[in-house]
């Protein structure tokens, strides 16, 4: 069980190329590599499907109707990207430009909301979802609510509008937050300090420095992932998300045999398939 993932790989960023594991361990405050989630009982939670932009690869991403189609599909919580307007509007929109997933053309940083607000955000994914607006986030919020939690990746707004139209949809708390940008994610957990924030593994290797930086979830891409890693992030108090965009049972598997608490994929129909053979929920 203690080598489901790869033990040394990796750890290159923090000790070099040629790992000692036992160093490793020891910088990160253990003795050796301990197996999380090795049976699964009343006390161990149940890992969280995170749904990557919504049902993506069934539905257009990040509409409504692909967060209404990943919580058919057994999701728990639906990740979305968040742009801001020329005007401070607030849109669920992944790219900075229009062109890839709507009609439109162009930055949406230089458009009006009144214009965002008539263009199709369906139909490049197939006819069926012509008509489909590009949402705006307190819509995407409210609409979504009652079905999924909510994992917001921050690409460009302003953090005090993040935080009023998470107040305004009676999202106070308990909602992930990140942002790619180091200093994006220093204001975000300053201006929300009452949600759970996020770092990925490549942006601090170093895991201590992780937790100092005020993270309380820990993401790794799938690649990344080793059971020592695991061992050095339960050991500083994060949660743990694993992520992968391909359709890779073996990973997934690993991920959910090893307890991770949430699993952020492009497929929660093959995750919850799984997590109900693994965990039994």
């Amino acid at each position: 069980m203690a080598g489901i993932f790869p033990t040394t790989k990796w750890l290159a960023p923090r000790f070099g190329r040629n790992v000692d594991a036992d160093k490793a361990a020891r910088a990160c405050r253990i003795l050796e590599p301990t197996v999380v989630g090795g049976c699964f009982t009343d006390g161990i939670a149940v890992t969280r499907i995170v749904s990557h932009r919504g049902a993506c690869r069934v539905a257009p991403e990040n509409t409504i109707v692909s967060g209404r189609r990943a919580a058919e599909l057994g999701a728990d919580i639906v990740e979305l990207d968040v742009r801001e307007s020329a005007d401070g509007v607030l849109y669920v929109l992944h790219d900075a430009t229009l062109n890839r997933t709507t009609n439109g053309h162009g930055l949406i940083s230089r458009m009006q909301s009144r214009d965002l607000d008539r263009l199709d955000a369906g139909v490049w994914f197939g006819p069926e979802f012509s008509g489909e607006p590009l949402p705006r986030l307190i819509d995407f919020l409210t609409e979504l609510k009652p079905l999924l939690g909510f994992y917001v990746e921050v690409k460009a707004a302003a953090p005090c509008r993040l935080a009023a139209e998470l107040e305004a949809a009676g999202l106070g708390s308990g909602c992930i937050i990140y942002s790619e940008n180091d200093e994006l994610r220093t204001v975000l957990r300053k201006t929300l300090p009452h949600q759970l924030h996020m770092v990925n593994y490549r942006d601090h290797p170093d895991i201590e420095d992780a937790r100092a930086a005020g993270a309380s979830i820990l993401e790794f891409h799938s690649m990344d992932m080793t059971s020592l890693l695991i061992s050095c992030a339960r050991a500083q108090g994060f949660e743990i998300m694993m992520h992968t965009p391909r359709h890779d049972e073996s990973a997934f598997r690993q991920a959910l045999v090893a307890g991770v608490e949430y699993l952020n994929i492009d497929y929660p129909a093959t995750a919850l398939t799984l997590r109900r053979e693994i965990q039994g929920a």
